[in-house]
């Protein structure tokens, strides 16, 4: 196995070219130090912990930059702290507009015959995406989003570490965000977009 360099500016570089053992490491790494900044700032440990997963997404999906960050604590830090500013600012709107959306697709019968189509077309469009995954994500990613374990439960079923099924369902949802980004569809994307992260 590749031995994963201890370097900070090593390990940016081999994030930005792709390599997942250099961000499974940086994720191990820094995974607790977010998290704990994140429930400082949010007092909510289910909150928290969605903000501790969104930036290391964030992290993954714009690797290509990272070479030029000088300093990988601070910009995590920092890109948790403007999500959580961000998420306190639009709270109220987000729930009712979370609540509009899940209420417009909740009932069969309230649709026209095109936008069912187009909710089984997203499904599909979806699933397989789930399907390309690496084997190990997409594993890590049915049992959390289809069979609804928890991470604890996950790690002792597939023999992995707590932050290693973390790490593989962060970037199962990093890979899935972008698949959704090409989907015409913008209402259908975030109603999608709210379930998957979930």
């Amino acid at each position: 196995m590749q031995k994963v360099p201890h370097s900070e500016s090593e390990l940016l570089r081999m994030i930005a070219s792709g390599d997942e053992q250099a961000y499974q490491a940086v994720f191990e790494r820094y995974w607790d130090a977010v998290y704990s900044t994140a429930l400082l700032l949010t007092k909510s440990p289910t909150l928290a912990e969605d903000v501790a997963q969104d930036v290391f997404t964030v992290l993954w999906e714009k690797k290509a930059s990272l070479p030029t960050v000088e300093k990988l604590e601070g910009f995590l830090f920092i890109t948790a702290r403007n999500m959580i500013y961000t998420r306190f600012r639009k709270l109220a709107s987000g729930d009712a507009y979370k609540r509009y959306i899940l209420d417009c697709f909740r009932e069969e019968g309230g649709r026209r015959a095109d936008e069912i189509t187009e909710v089984r077309e997203l499904e599909q469009t979806i699933l397989r995406a789930i399907q390309q995954l690496p084997p190990q994500q997409q594993k890590a990613f049915r049992l959390s989003r289809f069979e609804g374990m928890r991470h604890e439960e996950i790690a002792v079923t597939m023999g992995l570490s707590r932050v290693t099924i973390k790490s593989y369902i962060v970037q199962a949802i990093a890979t899935l965000r972008k698949t959704l980004a090409n989907n015409p569809s913008g209402a259908l994307i975030t109603l999608w977009g709210l379930l998957l992260l979930q």
